[in-house]
């Protein structure tokens, strides 16, 4: 398995009082619950981590995949755009939340991120 601090660029862990990874882990469990999650085909039916990435919001994915996707945007412009405002700028702090057994992977800007 693929730790959190391992994934590229991790860097933090943002606080449960920032209101922007609060409405991401309501937006997750919202889409979840509504049925619009799917998961990749390596995760199984027992329990176990599982990955979900904002801008990629309809899959859930094991350790491996969410490392392969997070590996192929590395660079381009979309590693540059904050999962809070949609805005791209030029450096993106980024970090997981843990919401259960989902670790959510996210990049903020300096604005989102020290919004508290």
């Amino acid at each position: 398995m693929v730790h959190a601090g391992a994934l590229p660029g991790a860097e933090w862990k943002p606080g449960a009082g920032n209101p922007i990874a609060v409405r991401l882990v309501h937006e997750m469990n919202t889409r979840a619950m509504s049925g619009l999650v799917s998961a990749c085909g390596h995760l199984c039916d027992s329990p176990g981590v599982v990955w979900w990435i904002p801008w990629s919001p309809d899959l859930m994915r094991c350790a491996s995949c969410a490392s392969d996707v997070l590996l192929a945007t590395r660079g381009t412009r979309e590693d540059n755009r904050c999962d809070g405002c949609g805005r791209v700028v030029d450096r993106i702090r980024t970090g997981v939340l843990q919401a259960g057994a989902v670790v959510i992977i996210l990049g903020l800007c300096n604005d989102c991120e020290s919004e508290r």
